[in-house]
């Protein structure tokens, strides 16, 4: 009889590494919705850890399945059990009309169509909310690798061919500029960790492939140093020196730069010998010579970056 009394979905048993397994959410996002918007509320353990239920779990679940049919965390994050299931249940009948040799929707690139319709038509509220709904929804490393890149490969491609015009571009990447900016503080600096300093060198004023590495460094759990494009030689070598760091990351896409061979020259016979320098962008693969001489890694591309940040 007992038993029976007791509603067991309630009972906290799981962690929030558990929590992220089950939901499919990372545990960042876990985190931002119970914080910000109280979508669950944890119960913490004797022990002080916050441990979730069967029905956080389940919530969590429903929220995430509105939330990839469009719907805001903000306003979605306070309604009941009964009304999210309503909002689920549209997707369900979505997927169920596809036969077993179709795919479901891709849902990265319904996300990244909305936002280019949304800049297309100058909505900013639009686009400024699908590109935050993503955030919310996925880890930043699946935000860059699903969103950010193919993105800026589109608007790239657009702007090139005419299909977009430079108020267009400029609206887009000051979005996704301000988006990747925000996940930093997803993750505060720890004194304790290793520092990666990154910056382009003269000349390179290309921030993107700079601004992503410095991202996916902080998810690493590295001391983000990021110093920025278009700086002198000496700047970096003293940056690196101050903050006694590990690596530094250089970004040279600019294939034409005149400068960029005295810049790496100077960087190689200043570099701290206790600092390794990782160099990217077709601007160091066109003087892989003076890299390789100077003992530098050349780092192919993000996922490249990433295994290396994780070893």
């Amino acid at each position: 009889m007992i038993d029976q009394m007791i509603d067991y979905s309630t009972i906290p048993k799981y962690k929030i590494g558990a929590v992220s397994r089950l939901t499919g959410l990372s545990v960042d996002v876990v985190r931002v919705w119970q914080r910000r918007y109280q979508a669950v509320i944890p119960q913490r353990s004797e022990g002080g850890s916050r441990l979730y239920s069967d029905s956080d779990v389940a919530r969590l679940r429903k929220l995430r399945q509105a939330v990839e049919l469009g719907h805001s965390i903000s306003q979605i994050a306070s309604l009941p059990d009964s009304e999210l299931e309503t909002l689920g249940s549209k997707q369900a009948a979505t997927i169920g009309a596809f036969s077993l040799t179709e795919q479901p929707p891709d849902q990265y690139a319904i996300s990244r169509d909305r936002f280019m319709s949304a800049i297309e038509r100058f909505d900013i509220v639009a686009a400024d909310e699908e590109i935050h709904r993503a955030a919310t929804l996925y880890p930043p490393r699946i935000i860059i690798k699903h969103i950010v890149i193919p993105l800026l490969v589109e608007i790239g491609e657009r702007w090139a061919h005419k299909d977009l015009g430079i108020a267009h571009e400029h609206v887009a990447t000051n979005m996704m500029r301000n988006l990747l900016s925000s996940l930093f503080r997803l993750y505060p600096p720890d004194e304790a960790a290793d520092s990666i300093v990154l910056a382009t060198p003269a000349g390179e004023r290309h921030e993107f492939g700079i601004l992503i590495a410095a991202l996916i460094a902080a998810t690493r759990g590295w001391r983000v140093i990021y110093l920025g494009i278009d700086l002198p030689a000496a700047e970096i070598v003293r940056a690196v020196k101050l903050s006694k760091s590990r690596v530094l990351l250089l970004s040279s896409i600019h294939q034409q730069n005149p400068n960029i061979a005295e810049e790496l020259k100077f960087i190689a016979e200043q570099m701290p010998h206790n600092c390794r320098v990782w160099a990217a962008g077709a601007g160091a693969y066109n003087h892989r010579d003076l890299v390789e001489q100077a003992d530098w890694i050349l780092i192919r591309d993000f996922d490249d970056l990433d295994d290396r940040l994780k070893r």
